[in-house]
């Protein structure tokens, strides 16, 4: 508990650092191919850290004006959300029931959920708004790279850990990617306002496990439904979900390498314990962190219970 207290104190100067390696692992090919083009380490180091601080500029801007105009039209649907409480609560007495007894009514408060997107965005947006700091990290750690490419040679633990990481961190921006277009699409489609917003949130959720995708159709159907009605929320929902299963179990499986899936339940107790540790951050860390671990765990020859290769197996039948 005195680790974890420690963790939870230092988790803004942590999350920092674990962002700046995971840029940098995602960034290394980059400075790798300059370098084997002749570039030098100095000019490589340079080129790959604009680079780098060209994307996180754009998404910087991106995750603060959609936090921002969030937030800006939550009072808007106040009147809304509480005419669709009243509804919902007349409608439970009406069958004789009481409201209280099934839920409380302030734990649904649309504006409530609503507010937890805009608090998630902002909050995301504060970490990646110390993008010098984490750009000055990332260079330091190309620069070590450059003087000691013998730690990170192809065979060895600290490459295949790359590797694994960066793997998993391509392949969920890729699909992501492609997610959040689909949702920016649905929501021109069906007319629900802030679409570049849940198309933001459709991609950052996708690298919260398991319930990622709870979080990023809950507040879009949410407005969707105050907006326009229950009929064109269900078509959000649908499309979330349709879109969502031909991700996680079409895409994501079919270029994924064998051994980089993450069991379900394992998944959801990373998402806890990081999440827990580093804040909302930890939600997008748990994965690469999780992955990161079993490598260096396997590389040692060390057996954990629903992290070895086996975890995804089957068990086998008693006869």
């Amino acid at each position: 508990m005195i680790i974890a207290a420690g963790i939870r104190e230092a988790a803004q100067v942590l999350n920092s650092i674990l962002l700046a390696m995971l840029l940098t692992v995602t960034v290394v090919p980059a400075f790798d191919a300059l370098r084997r083009r002749g570039a030098s380490k100095g000019v490589a180091v340079a080129l790959t850290t604009l680079l780098l601080a060209g994307v996180l500029i754009v998404l910087l801007g991106i995750l603060g004006l959609s936090g921002t105009r969030l937030i800006q039209v939550l009072p808007d649907y106040q009147d809304r959300a509480q005419s669709l409480q009243k509804s919902l609560a007349d409608l439970l007495v009406s069958r004789g029931i009481e409201p209280e007894r099934v839920f409380s009514i302030e734990l649904v408060d649309p504006n409530r959920l609503l507010g937890l997107a805009a608090g998630f965005l902002s909050g995301l947006g504060r970490v990646l708004s110390q993008a010098l700091l984490l750009i000055l990290i990332v260079a330091f750690f190309l620069a070590e790279r450059g003087i000691r490419d013998h730690t990170f040679r192809p065979g060895g633990t600290t490459a295949r850990v790359a590797r694994d990481v960066r793997q998993y961190l391509v392949i969920t921006a890729l699909t992501g990617l492609g997610f959040a277009v689909v949702v920016y699409v649905l929501m021109l489609a069906v007319g629900t306002d802030l679409a570049l917003v849940w198309a933001v949130l459709a991609f950052i959720m996708n690298y919260v496990p398991n319930v990622g995708i709870i979080l990023s159709v809950v507040p879009p159907v949410i407005l969707t439904l105050l907006e326009l009605g229950w009929q064109r929320a269900l078509v959000v929902l649908t499309g979330f979900l349709v879109v969502n299963f031909v991700v996680d179990n079409l895409l994501k499986p079919r270029f994924m390498q064998s051994g980089l899936d993450v069991p379900p339940l394992v998944g959801l107790l990373s998402l806890v314990v990081w999440a827990y540790l580093l804040g909302p951050t930890g939600a997008i860390l748990a994965l690469p962190l999780t992955i990161a671990i079993r490598r260096v765990l396997q590389e040692a020859d060390v057996a954990v219970p629903g992290l070895g290769p086996e975890a995804s197996a089957s068990p086998p039948m008693e006869g």
